[in-house]
């Protein structure tokens, strides 16, 4: 039996058969979710990403060009799928210096002020994100909230290495004086 072509796939779903972009996702699902789990490190929101894209790319089908691999087309369409889903989320603060940004729960618990003190400085550090640029704060985002790595980021965002640490480190210098400005007691390096 003759496995037939992407683009004869492709011509088949355009002309109205269904089935044959069934086989389509059959032959990219799994290359589409382990796209989708490595950006947004969790399986469950990865396949309803992959999902997602996978009715993107039938409703837009007629945009393929053929210019390049159905792969890259379709990782291009989950990429954005699963940005859209990161930045919809609520902020959870993670890596960025944790230790100054919340002390430890114990602490936390024996001390209502400190509880108090360092709920002000998180909703003060989230206004202060909210209020960078977009092109900043959605690079800040990735790597510390979502723990992205540089050259993820620079694949996610379509920018060279050398651009994304470039913002990178601009977002912490804008974001570290929003923070002096407000006298939250940051200090950033």
């Amino acid at each position: 039996m003759v496995v037939p072509s992407d683009e004869e796939l492709i011509q088949r779903t355009r002309g109205g058969d269904r089935r044959a972009y069934g086989e389509l996702v059959e032959r990219y699902r799994a290359a589409v979710v382990r796209r989708a789990q490595a950006i947004l490190h969790d399986s469950v929101a990865a396949e309803d990403a992959a999902q997602e894209a996978f009715v993107r790319a039938y409703t837009y089908l007629d945009s393929y060009d053929g210019q390049h691999r159905l792969y890259t087309w379709l990782a291009r369409i989950v990429t954005n799928v699963c940005l859209s889903q990161l930045s919809a989320q609520q902020w959870q603060l993670l890596p960025l210096e944790r230790a100054v940004l919340q002390p430890s729960n114990s602490l936390l618990a024996d001390d209502p002020e400190l509880a108090a003190l360092a709920g002000e400085r998180a909703r003060a550090l989230q206004a202060a994100i909210a209020g960078l640029p977009a092109k900043y704060r959605d690079v800040l985002i990735l790597r510390y909230w979502h723990d992205l790595a540089y050259d993820d980021i620079a694949e996610l965002t379509a920018q060279s290495l050398g651009a994304v640490k470039t913002q990178i480190r601009r977002a912490r210098l804008l974001l570290a004086e929003k923070l002096r400005v407000q006298s939250v007691g940051y200090e950033w390096g």
